[in-house]
């Protein structure tokens, strides 16, 4: 009785830890975009196995001819390396421009997706991309579909773009292309750090509307610091993106205010996130607002996390310091 008691227990406890370890990776599924979850890629030469961050892999037994992008930073990306020809599908923000800076890049005989399985698999696509913030859902699905799949989860600074252009490239096997894309940004990025050097770095400030603003560790940090200024709310707001009251926000005296365009629908006259700010009693006192240097930048520009953030860069750099000279390039290398 005693020994069957304890096989009892054995059974109890393997079914426990087999539980426990179902949950874990269910929970890495439902995370939305905080730690590292890239795919993992191992293999210099096709087949290629992709290991996702539950472990799960996939195996590429060659370079795939019916690729499914979900996002739009992939939309971006796959457009300066591969032949449109490859794709079965694109994210439908890729049509919008308050986000997309490739409207009309792609045929409207590629399928848009907002990201509904049925719709995705009915594509029957050898691969899919996704991103940490896509929807976890779905990407549940598709991890246990048996296709293919490479998440992005790391858009934090411009070698978070380069690593996931490269990639991009290493599974649609065009790494040559992905670094004739690195290079064209690495030279436009030093062309604005060469001029504005030994300029003096007025004091930006972030600010969005709905009140948020940027710590350290962000794209938009970065952004502002290669663009000769020094980003007021590093230290003192939480890496990323973080809301930011009006008050703290004032308080800082900001020399420059640099605001995101797309929130506001430009296109049909209205007033520009800028021009609201100025009009704002409170704000009156802000060297920003009294010097008339409060800028509203296109958000397709500014909140980027493709090879199209250069464009950021150099229109903030060009804001901040506008005897400098800008490099006008087109990235797409195709």
């Amino acid at each position: 009785m005693n020994n069957l008691k304890l096989i009892f227990f054995a059974l109890f406890l393997m079914l426990f830890i087999t539980f426990i370890q179902f949950k874990k990776e269910l929970f890495v599924l439902f995370q939305e975009g905080r730690g590292n979850f890239t795919t993992q890629v191992t293999g210099d030469h096709f087949p290629k196995i992709l290991t996702d961050v539950t472990g799960i892999t996939f195996i590429l037994k060659q370079p795939p001819q019916r690729i499914l992008s979900a996002t739009l930073a992939s939309d971006h990306m796959l457009a300066d390396l591969i032949s449109p020809d490859r794709l079965v599908a694109v994210s439908s923000y890729v049509d919008y421009p308050s986000l997309s800076n490739i409207v009309d890049f792609y045929d409207k005989k590629i399928s848009r997706t907002q990201g509904e399985i049925e719709s995705m698999l009915a594509l029957q696509p050898d691969l899919v991309f996704v991103a940490s913030y896509s929807d976890p859902e779905t990407v549940r699905y598709l991890l246990r579909s048996g296709i293919a799949i490479v998440r992005l989860s790391e858009f934090n600074s411009f070698n978070d773009i380069f690593n996931n252009l490269r990639l991009i490239a290493n599974v649609t096997d065009n790494k040559i292309a992905a670094e004739q894309v690195i290079k064209q940004v690495k030279k436009r990025i030093k062309a604005i750090q060469s001029q504005v050097r030994n300029k003096h770095k007025p004091r930006v400030l972030y600010y969005d509307m709905n009140g948020y603003s940027v710590g350290g560790n962000s794209l938009m940090d970065e952004a502002i610091t290669l663009s000769g200024g020094v980003n007021i709310t590093q230290g003192i707001l939480a890496d990323g993106e973080n809301k930011i009251s009006e008050e703290l926000a004032i308080s800082l005296q900001p020399d420059v205010i640099v605001m995101n365009q797309w929130v506001f629908n430009q296109g049909q006259g209205g007033d520009s996130p800028a021009q609201l700010l100025r009009a704002k009693k409170a704000w009156q006192n802000v060297p920003a607002v009294k010097n008339n240097r409060v800028y509203a930048v296109p958000g397709t520009w500014l909140r980027s996390v493709s090879q199209h953030r250069i464009k950021g860069v150099e229109a903030i750099a060009k804001l901040l310091h506008p005897e400098i000279n800008i490099i006008q390039e087109s990235l797409h290398v195709q």
